[in-house]
């Protein structure tokens, strides 16, 4: 009798420890959808803020949704089942990119009042297998047409042609064509209705050229109040091979403005690309700016009261041959065209935080909220914000994969969207940033979080190969999500090299010439410094001041310059130097000194680079190295809160930056996590052998 006790005992052990690990399996997996059993869906709090200062009705804002803010697992493959409402009303979307795979999608929201100043909330509900598709972007633009059909909308464009010009639909695309190499041949196309300022045009296109001169047809988007007297315009025109060159036409009671070639839309032909032109006012003056895939593009930028008018004016597309009678034949293929309203600066977006790692059931609890932002109006790109979870505003309108360039290889984790607990401790520097050796081995969404959730704002990034146009894709989505990146040159440069000033400065161009024609440039430049080797060698590093010299000259204002140098730096150096550039990077490591993770050590070893950089009345940033005996991510916070409280008003110091990635984000992130690591297998051993041991137990019982 005891021993069949000790038995039953034994087992319902077993059962015990059996059912609590399938329950503690189901509770480790929250996004698995099959543990919800939700036939109702999910819902989810998106914040928009508006930032004008002026109250904004039915205002058309950009949802961007990732591996991070949403699940895509959980809705319909085609994002047919999204709703969204504010205070109960079912508000009106169109959705212009959705690829369950990449896990992106854009949805622009018609919201019909955003209060100046205040927060909105909106509530995004998805995942119920009932509903039906209902995004429409008539409901939702000032103006819409996707080209449906083979015909074009006669009740919303006029068209006109000359000489051997042509405009068609089809297939859903409007191809607005000059097809005869004779002079000025043009095609266009031009709505019935006229739009104020405050406006933004948007249109996704390609060129094609089907002549022989590859120079293709002149190509021009924009504002006008008449085809025939131009009395009043603003034209964004585009020339040559993949559009490379772009200039402004603009007038206002014929009194005409006409820029130089400003930029290069760098796109080859046959590919698609969003195209933005906005128009609007601000502080009583009147500007225009131009996107490329929603990205700005601030050489494109022009404010002027006297060449840019403020009457209505329509929107219109435009073909032409050029005057030579050259057999430049082709046409701008055309798959949507939208208007929608446009305020600078624009309203942001963000989703609440905790929400980030599932939707929560739905349910009608609409209410007004005051939470970050990140999805609210996210315009067109050139405010971002620093803040965790916000996107920036003018990153809109993105248009899918257009850029031309070697794609990043972006793997977005539909799991991994949890968001680290807060445990780091809070300081305020000017830049915090992190080194990155290749964008190419990290996922955006990954990155992006245990960059956030460290606080870290800038990147920078080292530069492999004389192509600086690989890393335009890696550049511009660090932009949309409110990340700075710093271009690290001549870090594997051998110094003592008889082709070292040679090879640094085809480095330097090539960067400065990417930053003079991207819509994605770098924020700034930083140029990685060596000193001589050691006494006995007969050799020498190159000289870095004529360098400095060429960068301080090439990129004037337009871009952050900065110097890299290692403890032990001369001060006469600093000194050369510290003119041509906005601020130093101290690498408080490789001193053979020891280890370099405490306050004090790190502080008493870089005091005299600092003490140089205080006197020539510069900044400097201190990076530390993880090699340096660092146990943990916390530990490295706590040292850069430290510096923080050190420092104080320092104006010399200007920052923290950790030298590796890799080697950080490999490190655990506190003592306990470690720990922790450990916890679930110890779970599983034991849960092994308890029923291994009751088996035992039954076979035994069942014998006797």
């Amino acid at each position: 009798m005891k021993e069949r006790l000790i038995m039953c005992g034994i087992i319902s052990i077993f059962f015990f420890v059996l059912i609590t690990g399938f329950a503690l399996a189901a509770a480790d997996n929250p996004l698995d959808p099959s543990t919800s059993n939700n036939s109702e869906g999910y819902s989810q709090e998106i914040t928009i803020t508006e930032n004008s200062g002026e109250t904004l009705t039915d205002y058309q804002v950009p949802i961007y949704l990732n591996s991070f803010n949403f699940n895509f697992s959980q809705a319909k493959e085609d994002g047919s089942d999204l709703r969204f409402s504010s205070r109960g009303r079912t508000l009106s979307y169109w959705i212009e990119t959705w690829d369950p795979e990449t896990e992106e999608a854009i949805i622009w929201v018609k919201i019909p009042s955003l209060p100046a100043n205040k927060d909105t909330t909106l509530l995004l509900k998805y995942g119920n297998p009932a509903d039906e598709a209902i995004s429409n972007g008539g409901k939702t633009f000032e103006f819409f047409d996707d080209f449906e059909g083979n015909k074009l909308q006669g009740l919303i464009w006029n068209s006109e042609t000359a000489g051997g010009g042509l405009v068609e639909v089809k297939n859903g695309i409007c191809h607005v064509t000059a097809p005869k190499p004779h002079a000025y041949d043009y095609s266009t196309i031009y709505t019935k209705k006229s739009f104020g300022i405050n406006s933004m045009f948007v249109v996704k296109r390609m060129k094609v050229t089907t002549g022989k001169d590859e120079r293709g047809p002149v190509l021009r988007q924009g504002f006008i109040d008449q085809i025939k007297s131009r009395k009043n315009e603003i034209t964004h025109e585009t020339q040559y091979a993949n559009e490379s060159r772009v200039s402004w036409e603009t007038a206002y009671s014929k009194e005409k403005f006409n820029s130089f070639d400003k930029t290069d839309v760098r796109v080859p032909e046959g590919q698609w690309y969003t195209s933005g032109i906005a128009w609007y006012e601000e502080n009583d003056t009147r500007h225009v700016a131009w996107f490329k895939n929603g990205v700005r593009n601030a050489k494109m930028d022009y404010s002027s009261n006297e060449y840019i008018t403020n009457f209505p004016m329509r929107i219109y597309l435009y073909a032409e041959s050029y005057s030579d009678v050259s057999k430049n034949t082709g046409y701008m293929a055309v798959d949507y065209a939208f208007v929608r309203k446009f305020v600078v600066p624009e309203p942001t977006v963000s989703f609440a935080p905790d929400q980030m790692e599932t939707g929560i059931s739905a349910g009608d609890n609409t209410h007004d909220s005051g939470s970050v932002s990140e999805s609210e109006t996210i315009l067109p790109e050139s405010e971002t914000s620093p803040e965790a979870d916000t996107v920036s505003p003018e990153a809109s309108n993105t248009g899918g994969n257009s850029d031309g360039n070697v794609s990043v290889q972006e793997s977005h984790s539909g799991n991994d969207t949890e968001p680290r607990k807060a445990l780091f401790p809070d300081y305020q520097v000017g830049i915090s940033g992190i080194k990155l050796s290749s964008p190419y081995r990290s996922e955006f969404p990954v990155l992006e979080k245990e960059l956030k959730s460290s606080r870290i704002d800038t990147i920078f990034l080292s530069i492999n190969g004389p192509d600086a146009w690989q890393y335009e894709r890696f550049v511009k989505t660090a932009h949309e999500r409110g990340i700075s990146v710093h271009a690290v040159l001549l870090e594997s440069l051998n110094c003592t090299s008889e082709t070292a000033t040679r090879i640094s400065r085809s480095s330097l161009n090539s960067v400065l010439d990417y930053n003079e024609k991207s819509l994605a440039p770098f924020d700034g430049v930083n140029i990685y410094v060596k000193t001589s080797p050691g006494s006995g060698t007969g050799s020498s590093c190159m000289d870095y001041k004529p360098l400095f010299e060429l960068a301080n000259e090439r990129a004037g204002e337009s871009i952050s310059l900065s110097a890299s140098i290692p403890t032990g730096y001369s001060g006469s150096g600093i000194e050369n130097i510290s003119p041509l550039v906005d601020f130093f990077i101290v690498r408080a490591y490789d001193t053979g000194a020891g280890d370099l993770n405490s306050t004090s050590n790190i502080v008493d070893t870089v005091a005299p680079e600092m003490g140089e950089i205080r006197g020539s009345n510069s900044s400097g940033i201190i990076e530390i190295s993880v090699e340096e005996g660092f146990e943990n991510q916390l530990s490295i916070q706590n040292l850069f809160a430290s510096f923080e409280e050190y420092y104080g008003e320092d104006p010399a110091f200007k920052g923290v930056s950790i030298s590796s990635y890799d080697k950080y984000t490999a490190l655990p992130v506190d003592a306990a996590s470690e720990q922790n690591k450990f916890s679930l297998p110890g779970f599983k051993v034991f849960s092994v052998l308890l029923a291994g041991l009751g088996v035992f137990g039954f076979l035994k019982m069942k014998r006797k």
